[in-house]
């Protein structure tokens, strides 16, 4: 008997916890116009937060570094990531530098300055990627895939135009891109 006893305090003290929960879920809003009071509920705190969300993944999309190689009279549009390496190399655009054929499966440059990689994850770089080289101060423009290799840290990847790197020779542009909407 004083099984059942206990279980229905707890039973009760449970209904009670959430009929509590959720009338603290409802509260008033001070910020109405006079004589009228606002209530906000649990869905309008979610709907709220997902416009908050929505607003900010829609500003870090605007902030989102975009470089255009202009070569051979092409644009190639890459989307940089958000390391270390890719801010610093974003950090000296524009710039004109020659390019060269390196293996069979990359186009290579060198920034004037080395990028810092103090922040940045090395990586396999398929095509379509921008990567930096740091033992050799190489910027790579991949038209060909390449494994992860020690030193080699990914920048990110086009956008547009991967299948005119192959192409890429002499002297090439590199400025921040920003699109057109």
């Amino acid at each position: 008997m004083t099984k059942k006893v206990l279980m229905l305090l707890l039973l009760f003290s449970m209904l009670t916890g959430c009929v509590f929960a959720g009338a603290k879920a409802t509260e008033q809003k001070s910020d109405a116009p006079a004589g009228k009071e606002k209530t906000e509920t649990i869905a309008d705190v979610g709907t709220t937060r997902d416009a908050d969300r929505k607003e900010k993944e829609k500003d870090m999309t605007a902030a989102k570094l975009m470089i255009k190689v202009i070569a051979n009279q092409n644009e190639i549009v890459f989307l940089l990531n958000d390391s270390s390496v890719a801010r610093s190399f974003y950090a000296q655009l524009p710039l004109t530098v020659a390019a060269e054929n390196y293996g069979n499966n990359e186009k290579v440059f060198q920034p004037p300055k080395k990028l810092d990689c103090s922040k940045a994850q090395e990586g396999a770089c398929p095509v379509g990627t921008i990567a930096y080289f740091s033992p050799w101060n190489n910027v790579c423009l991949y038209y060909g895939d390449a494994p992860r290799y020690t030193g080699l840290y990914v920048m990110g990847k086009t956008v547009r135009g991967s299948e005119l790197i192959r192409n890429i020779s002499g002297k090439i542009k590199i400025e921040a891109y920003t699109s057109e909407k």
